[in-house]
């Protein structure tokens, strides 16, 4: 399900149509809807992150959910590179509504080292997961 097409879209409090993607900003998470068949690196995702430093500064902690509605690609090994880019990330949930996305999430996990990251079915639940985290 789309963001677009969620409960969630009442609450977005900025949002970023790219050729890349989607990316919605909220209080306390982004989510991020990937573009069909993007190449998702540290370059492609650049502007994103300046945004997103905008939005909550380097020290308020946030969520981040990937709500995978599309087929994309990441280079995994840009993993630490996000981490060492955005340290107040504290959580990924990504929403996973087919099976070899699991494949690719076990994958990208051996690259992440602080960042948590867990793997939903739907945005409800990814959304009770990161807020839960949030508190902790």
């Amino acid at each position: 399900m789309k963001i677009s097409s969620s409960k969630l879209l009442n609450d977005v409090q900025q949002h970023f149509h790219t050729k890349i993607g989607d990316f919605y900003f909220f209080e306390k998470f982004a989510v991020v809807e990937y573009a069909e068949n993007v190449v998702v690196s540290m370059d492609v995702i650049s502007n994103m992150i300046s945004k997103s430093k905008v939005f909550y500064g380097t020290e308020k902690q946030f969520g981040l959910i990937v709500n995978k509605v599309n087929n994309y690609s990441t280079i995994p090994s840009d993993a630490m590179k996000l981490e060492s880019e955005l340290k107040n990330l504290v959580c990924t949930a990504v929403v996973n509504y087919n099976l070899s996305s699991v494949v690719n999430f076990d994958l990208e996990n051996h690259f992440f080292k602080a960042i948590n990251r867990k793997l939903f079915p739907s945005l409800e639940e990814a959304e009770k997961w990161v807020l839960s985290m949030l508190l902790e």
